[in-house]
């Protein structure tokens, strides 16, 4: 049986969220699980670090249920921390969403590693869902390209063996004429 896969939506609109959630599992048939802030997304990680999602969808601003919660780019870079040595969560790809256009913002969350910034405008599921997408494309690729290297290890590593063993037949050969 295939696990399914898994996506990480952090979203303080609760009707948003739910018709955001609704839409990428029939879109994609992956499992959404939601967080109402970023805060409460940290505590499911720190209990559950085996559930490692394809994506975490992020909203940028999440003050709106709980007017002290730290905005997404605070949470991504807790997600993402490099100092934490052992960090599953660091190459997990993290769009952030956002209904304020914000040029300098943008720059600064894909600077420090969001793979995408999406505007909550009429465009935003088509534009989420061509992302995802864009990450399971790019994952598929790496792996098919692991796969590949270790194939051509192995051809490399049989035609040194083949090529060995040609020398040492030539060399008996001649051995054996110079011999006659």
């Amino acid at each position: 049986m295939n696990k399914k896969e898994v996506i990480f939506l952090v979203e303080d609109n609760i009707g948003f969220a739910l018709s955001t959630k609704k839409g990428l599992e029939k879109e994609l048939g992956f499992k959404v699980i939601h967080f109402e802030t970023g805060e409460k997304l940290l505590e499911y990680v720190e209990q559950n670090p085996e559930t490692i999602p394809t994506a975490i969808v992020l909203d940028y601003y999440l003050n709106s249920m709980e007017a002290a919660a730290e905005n997404g780019g605070e949470i991504m870079f807790k997600i993402k921390n490099p100092d934490k040595r052992v960090n599953p969560f660091r190459k997990v790809p993290v769009i952030m969403l956002t209904s304020a256009n914000e040029l300098t913002t943008a720059i600064t969350l894909l600077k420090k590693g969001a793979m995408d910034y999406i505007l909550k405008d009429e465009a935003f599921f088509e534009n989420l869902v061509k992302t995802i997408n864009n990450i399971i494309n790019i994952r598929n690729y790496q792996t098919e390209i692991i796969l590949h290297k270790q194939k051509a290890e192995t051809y490399k590593k049989r035609l040194t063996g083949m090529s060995i063993a040609f020398v040492l037949i030539i060399t008996a050969l001649i051995i054996g004429f110079i011999l006659k």
